[in-house]
C-alpha cells in the first residue's frame, strides 16, 4: 500500500481516517501532540521530516497556517517526488501557494471535499467534491479522479480554483454566516414549527458546529466573499428601513 499522511489531524483529518484507512498506510502530523487520538484509530503520529517521505501527502490544516506549514515541509521534498493534496474549503489562496512554495517535481492537485463529519456522518458515497489539478501528469490526474469517483463514490466536479470560489461565497460563506447568526439566537424548538423552519434551524445547528477556524477560512479566505456579506447586510438594512417606515 501506498503511504499517505494527513497533515492536521482536526475534526476533519479525523474524519478521513475512516474512509482511507483500507487503501493506503495512513500516518499523521499535527503541531499539537496528537499520539494518543492517532493510536485509537490505529494510526501513528510522526515528525513532519517522516512525514514529507509519504507518498501522498493530504493538507488538512487551516488556510492561515498553509504558509508556515509549505515552507517547513519544502525542503524535505526537493530530492524526491510526492503528490500533495489540499482539502482547504477556498482554493484560489491555496493553490497559488503550493505551486509557489513546493519544489517543482512535486505534483499538486487541489480538493475541496463539499461536506464534512457531520454531513457525511452517515457515509460519503456521491457526496460531491471540487477537483483542480494543478500540477501533475495526466496519469496521476486519472488515477486521483478515479479513486475519487470510482473507490470513494464521490461525484467529482471540475473547477476553476477562482470559479471555485465565486460559487463558495454564496454556498459556504453565505449559509455559515447566517446560520452563525441565526444560532446565536437560539432558537427554540417548538410544536408550531413549520418545514422551512425546521429545515433553516437544521442548518443552523449543523453549520454553527464547524469550527471557528473554519469560519474564518470561509470568510476571511475567500477573496469573493466580503462582496457578498457586503451586499447581502445592505439588503437586510434596506429591509429594516422599509418595515420601520410602514412601507
Amino acid at each position: 500500500m501506498k503511504h499517505l499522511c494527513i497533515t492536521g489531524f482536526g475534526a476533519f483529518g479525523r474524519f478521513l481516517v475512516s474512509h482511507l484507512h483500507s487503501h493506503f498506510t495512513l500516518s499523521t502530523c499535527d503541531v499539537t501532540d496528537r499520539a494518543s487520538e492517532a493510536k485509537a484509530l490505529g494510526i501513528q503520529s510522526v515528525s513532519l521530516t517522516d512525514a514529507a517521505q509519504a507518498d501522498i501527502i493530504v493538507l488538512a490544516v487551516p488556510v492561515q497556517r498553509l504558509r508556515e506549514l509549505l515552507t517547513e515541509l519544502a525542503p524535505h521534498l526537493a530530492k524526491r517526488q510526492a503528490l500533495v493534496v489540499d482539502v482547504a474549503s477556498v482554493k484560489a489562496k491555496p493553490i497559488a501557494l503550493m505551486r509557489d512554495l513546493l519544489p517543482r517535481q512535486t505534483e499538486i492537485i487541489g480538493t475541496h471535499p463539499l461536506f464534512g463529519p457531520q454531513s457525511g456522518r452517515n457515509g460519503i458515497a456521491g457526496l460531491p467534491i471540487a477537483f483542480c489539478p494543478v500540477r501533475a501528469s495526466e496519469e496521476r490526474i486519472a488515477c486521483v479522479r478515479n479513486f475519487l469517483s470510482a473507490t470513494l463514490q464521490l461525484r467529482v466536479l471540475d473547477v476553476t480554483p477562482e470559479e471555485h470560489d465565486r460559487q463558495m461565497a454564496y454556498v459556504q460563506g453565505l449559509t455559515h454566516l447566517v446560520s452563525r447568526a441565526a444560532a446565536a439566537l437560539d432558537l427554540p424548538k417548538t410544536e408550531l414549527a413549520t418545514v422551512a423552519y425546521k429545515r433553516f434551524a437544521e442548518m443552523s445547528e449543523s453549520l454553527a458546529g464547524d469550527s471557528w477556524e473554519l469560519f474564518k477560512t470561509i470568510e476571511n479566505e475567500n477573496p469573493f466573499a466580503a462582496e457578498v456579506r457586503t451586499q447581502f447586510t445592505k439588503n437586510l438594512a434596506e429591509l429594516e428601513a422599509k418595515l420601520k417606515a410602514g412601507e
